[in-house]
């Protein structure tokens, strides 16, 4: 559910005694690893172009900001490639155990090809996830990393 919607069905001094966050990924990762889950489920028989072509991404920050999208209404936005770190401070806050280990990856199965995405997109590719999570790399000032070796290895 979108947090502005919870915020409508809940009292003020509820909402405001809750802390709240989500977690948000570097888009161009996100958009690949995205790719990989829904290849896997068919049987690997989806292409990257194919998936592109059908232009449907996940999008998240409508779950975390106000109705128009261009303030975050929640307390945190823990950046995935920082998710142990940031849910360690989390959890220090909250006075909750946390052993520095979520013990699980639930979809981690699906990828098994670890090539980082600056290699995997193509010029255009890397621009539509641009012009489709504008909004995102605003908000949490992503960029396109370089990568300063030359050539992809096998199975990183």
């Amino acid at each position: 559910m979108l947090a502005w919607l919870v915020g409508l069905r809940i009292p003020p001094t509820v909402w405001n005694s809750y802390f709240k966050f989500c977690v948000e990924r570097n888009p161009w990762d996100k958009v690949l690893s995205h790719y990989h889950m829904h290849a896997y489920r068919l049987g690997g028989a989806l292409s990257l172009e194919q998936y592109f072509a059908r232009a449907k991404f996940p999008i998240n920050y409508p779950h975390y900001t106000d109705p128009s999208g261009s303030r975050i209404i929640i307390d945190r936005v823990v950046r995935y490639e920082n998710l142990i770190d940031e849910l360690s401070e989390i959890f220090v806050r909250l006075n909750l155990p946390f052993e520095g280990d979520l013990g699980i990856r639930k979809k981690g199965h699906f990828r098994i090809d670890r090539t980082p995405y600056q290699f995997v997109f193509s010029p255009k590719q890397r621009q539509i996830v641009e012009r489709v999570f504008a909004r995102e790399i605003q908000l949490h000032g992503y960029r396109f990393q370089q990568v300063l070796t030359a050539e992809p290895t096998a199975q990183l």
